[in-house]
């Protein structure tokens, strides 16, 4: 999966566009921005683009146990 990479404003701005473009009836959209080591993170959507940053992978995350 491939994911961009950018601060949670573009995040946020990129959801909205994908969910508005795609359709989702309200409260639904595209894909909820991740947080990890300080930068944001949002999955691709295979139809639009970004000028955020594009990896090919989220970073590992440290799994927690409470």
């Amino acid at each position: 999966m491939a994911y961009y990479i950018g601060n949670l404003e573009n995040c946020q701005a990129y959801d909205k566009n994908v969910s508005e473009k795609e359709n989702y009836l309200k409260g639904d959209n595209w894909a909820n921005p991740q947080e990890i080591e300080g930068s944001w993170y949002i999955l691709k959507h295979e139809k639009y683009t970004s000028e955020m940053e594009l990896v090919s992978e989220l970073p590992p995350q440290e799994l927690t146990i409470e």
